[in-house]
């Protein structure tokens, strides 16, 4: 007859000396590890991220017992995500703006840029924070980053300070990211409602928002630059801060990311026309600007749209398609959807993470046409035309793009891996538990919880599909409205991102600085400890005032 049936496997919580505390230590051991030797021993990303997922195997079969052949089909199902959608839309991201590059018109979109402002605290408000958060509710997986620090660098921003800037400046919009995607993994997991959960949200993020364009400024200028332009920065921050509440809490989360960082860049471009600082603020090794400008002068107009075609199509391209009934369409005909084989089903997800035991779905589902990569692709061949590139020349552009992603790419993978390995084998529940019995503190920890999700799993929306029911189900232990524990992980989450290995990885080979990527990780660790206290104390303040 038929082969020999396979029982599913059982999930067990507390397999270290049956103590949710001792194995919760234990479950972490791999991020602290990624951690170290990232920051500590300034090894490169690939070799840490390799360590991690070699200890994250040894960890989930030998201590929580999980069967081999499930261990390698998480794995394999973990690459397979990172290969597509995120190596994808990187990659797309990378290859327009090295097309923009090498058809010299990255140098006309620079003097464009120079030409509205050459001060360089109002270059970090206006792109820096603008323009990241910009194309971030755009195309998300870390194309952002890639494409606005190479845009901060092309007009002479010190690397490393670029990727500071763009990694900070991207946490703002991470619980909107794309469409409200991070809102809707998170009602998808957890079934709450997703106007309350875009509300709750909306009422605790744009705090954060408002004070991001500061914290930037103050990281280039220090506190005697701010003072001089504290004005226009606190203005930009909250034009996000307030649309994006409106937006949230009376439209639902999908154009709240688009509507808030337009509304930030209309109101320093007002303001630019009508008042300039009295005292020009330029980096130690700039040259001073000639007639008042640090390029010479501005493009003529045709050579400016031309220079900033790529990124026009872009926002055309996907508003195009996610604004309109093209986009149910395209999914419809192009969504490839199977059972993960070995996997699907044969884990089980036992008490006290799920009520009775619940077999653990693993489903491989991917629209090919209207994933952000392939709308990125689409631009990417609409820009090859806009900048009159040869078919052969866009094309060898592209394998020199893949050449360069080629490491990012392998740590990408192993990151992603480790975090679905990490899912399936139960060590994630194990974390989440423990952050459930902290009682008093919870909507904190929750906050904290969400931050180091997104750190492990590269996004606000992967974090919120690994600990979305997590949080309600600690909250509701210790009597915490659904809602309100759900959404403070998605708020809380938008602080890993700056620190987010995968981000972090993707901000180093856009700038090439290879094996910087230990200190990028130093230099945005604060700052997003201070954001997450921040919002935690938020969520608090909801909790137990309201």
């Amino acid at each position: 007859g038929s082969g020999p049936v396979t029982l599913p496997w059982s999930q067990q919580y507390a397999p270290v000396g049956n103590s949710i505390f001792l194995s919760s230590l234990c479950a972490a051991l791999p991020i602290v590890t990624i951690f170290l030797l990232m920051a500590g021993l300034r090894l490169p990303a690939h070799t840490s991220a390799l360590a991690g997922l070699g200890l994250t195997l040894l960890l989930a079969t030998q201590v929580w017992q999980m069967p081999g052949r499930l261990a390698a089909s998480s794995v394999l199902l973990g690459a397979a995500t990172a290969v597509f959608p995120i190596l994808w839309t990187l990659a797309n991201a990378v290859w327009i703006f090295n097309m923009l590059v090498a058809s010299g018109y990255f140098e006309v979109l620079k003097q464009s840029l120079a030409a509205v402002t050459c001060d360089r605290r109002l270059q970090t408000v206006l792109i820096g924070f603008g323009f990241t958060t910009l194309l971030e509710s755009i195309a998300a997986f870390g194309a952002p980053i890639a494409v606005v620090a190479a845009m901060l660098v092309g007009i002479g921003f010190p690397p490393v300070l670029a990727a500071v800037v763009t990694l900070l400046a991207d946490t703002t919009i991470a619980s909107w990211g794309t469409q409200g995607m991070p809102v809707v993994v998170l009602h998808s997991v957890t079934g709450l409602d997703i106007t309350a959960l875009a509300a709750v949200i909306g009422r605790q993020t744009p705090v954060a928002s408002a004070l991001f364009p500061v914290a930037l400024v103050l990281l280039v200028s220090g506190w005697r630059g701010f003072k001089e332009v504290w004005g226009v920065t606190l203005l930009a921050g909250l034009a996000y801060g307030v649309v994006a509440t409106l937006v949230a809490n009376f439209q639902g989360p999908y154009t709240v990311g688009i509507a808030a960082s337009l509304a930030s860049i209309a109101t320093v471009l007002v303001v630019l026309r009508r008042w300039q600082p009295r005292r020009l603020w330029l980096f130690p090794a700039d040259a001073p600007p000639q007639n008042g400008n640090a390029n010479g002068g501005a493009p003529s107009p045709a050579a400016a749209v031309r220079a900033w075609s790529p990124y026009l199509l872009l926002v055309l391209v996907i508003g195009l398609v996610n604004s309109t009934p093209l986009k149910t369409w395209l999914a419809k005909v192009s969504t490839v959807t199977f059972a993960w084989p070995v996997l699907h089903n044969a884990v089980l997800k036992t008490a006290p993470v799920t009520a009775t035991p619940e077999a653990y779905p693993a489903v491989y589902s991917q629209p090919l046409l209207t994933v952000g990569g392939t709308l990125v692709f689409v631009a990417g061949v609409l820009t090859a035309l806009a900048l009159g590139l040869k078919p052969r020349r866009a094309l060898s552009i592209y394998t020199r793009t893949l050449k360069q992603l080629r490491l990012p790419g392998l740590t990408i993978v192993c990151l992603l891996s480790t975090a679905y390995l990490m899912n399936y084998s139960a060590m994630t529940y194990t974390v989440g538990l423990a952050f459930g019995s902290t009682g008093f503190w919870f909507p904190m920890a929750t906050a904290f919880l969400g931050m180091i999700g997104c750190t492990l799993a590269g996004s606000v929306a992967a974090s919120n599909a690994l600990f979305g029911n997590l949080a309600v189900v600690g909250g509701a232990q210790i009597g915490i409205d659904p809602v309100l524990a759900a959404g403070t992980l998605s708020s809380g989450g938008t602080m890993g991102k700056a620190v987010a290995f995968q981000d972090i990885v993707v901000a180093g080979v856009a700038l090439q600085l290879n094996n910087k990527e230990g200190e990028l990780l130093r230099r945005v660790f604060w700052p997003s400890i201070v954001f997450a206290l921040l919002i935690g104390a938020v969520a608090m303040a909801q909790h137990h005032l309201w």
